[in-house]
């Protein structure tokens, strides 16, 4: 038989079941609203915490030898004479869509040259836009560091060399990768860099050479032709053919210092077209301005054959193998000016 005491007991374990339940639902209620004001916030650390977790370390990439260029033309150089996995290329300037001459880099661009091993350049003026801000000390370049004294590395001897008239600034031109010499020098030189800081890293300079030889061979041997230029891109080639520039002073001179010519200039080398002297125009489409482009259709409609010159590979072309394509239409083009006669 239940007790009085028993049944109060009952009576109040229920009341207090009952008042716990309201309770805890209280509370629950509270949090949950809470929650839910807070999810956005939780959602995005938590997503936070994903990003860091899942993103990729660098401390494979600490660990190599990080080269910087300016252009892919510096990045091929580099990535002919070493394969080894301890190095990492990166280069600025890629494909044909942006002007060297024009470039302007990002800070991002400058924050990898200031943490780069090795920044290879042409010098010059041409990409004083990287250059100029970095320690000299770990800069290979072809030309010398100033935009005004465009010294070449080692001075390109041509005492040996039998070659057409060229203009006096030929040799210090800033598209200096057209010259053979320029790029064995440079092959040499990032070499030695790299070594200096891992001599256990491979690297031979020599591998490229066979290839820089007989793009050279081939240079050498272009027939005699009067050639002008659009713009004054091929000089380090014609420095070494029988080839003579008769693009007029005035025109070479001011798109040579990056300027605009006068209409003057422009009509000179117009009526020089007219004349029938010219037997080729190089032309760099890159490079293509207004009147570029009336020179170059000048020359066509007198059936002059043109050579395009571009500054840089198209994107995921190997500057080798566009160094190549250059030479063949050089070649090409004499053949045409070769039947014509």
């Amino acid at each position: 038989m239940t007790s009085t005491n028993d049944l109060w007991c009952a009576d109040t374990i229920f009341n207090l079941t009952i008042v716990f339940n309201k309770g805890f639902m209280y509370i629950m209620s509270y949090f949950t609203s809470s929650l839910r004001r807070l999810s956005p916030v939780l959602a995005a650390l938590g997503l936070s915490a994903s990003l860091v977790a899942c993103a990729p370390t660098n401390g494979d990439d600490e660990d190599k030898i990080n080269i910087l260029t300016s252009t892919q033309v510096w990045a091929d150089v580099v990535d002919a004479i070493t394969d080894d996995s301890q190095v990492k290329i990166e280069t600025i300037v890629k494909g044909t869509d942006a002007d060297p001459h024009s470039f302007e880099p990002t800070a991002m661009d400058m924050a990898k040259a200031g943490e780069a091993d090795i920044v290879v350049v042409g010098g010059g003026g041409y990409d004083s836009w990287l250059y100029s801000r970095v320690d000299e000390k770990k800069v290979v370049h072809a030309l010398s560091l100033s935009e005004h004294d465009h010294a070449t590395h080692e001075d390109d001897d041509h005492a040996g060399h039998d070659h057409g008239p060229v203009a006096e600034d030929a040799e210090t031109n800033e598209h200096v990768w057209y010259n053979t010499s320029a790029l064995s020098q440079v092959a040499e030189d990032t070499a030695k860099a790299i070594t200096a800081i891992n001599p256990e890293v491979k690297v031979d300079p020599g591998a490229v050479q066979s290839t820089i030889d007989a793009l050279d061979k081939r240079i050498h041997a272009l027939p005699a032709a009067k050639i002008a230029q659009t713009h004054p891109i091929a000089d380090h080639i014609l420095l070494h053919t029988q080839m003579a520039d008769i693009t007029p002073a005035g025109y070479r001179a001011t798109t040579l210092s990056e300027s605009e010519p006068t209409a003057a200039d422009v009509n000179a080398f117009l009526e020089l077209i007219k004349s029938g002297d010219v037997q080729l125009l190089i032309d760099t489409p890159q490079s293509s301005t207004p009147y570029s482009t009336r020179i170059r259709e000048a020359a066509e409609a007198k059936q002059i054959p043109v050579i395009e010159v571009a500054e840089t590979p198209a994107a995921g072309t190997n500057f080798f193998d566009f160094f190549n394509s250059t030479v063949e239409g050089f070649e090409k083009a004499s053949e045409r000016v070769g039947h014509a006669r």
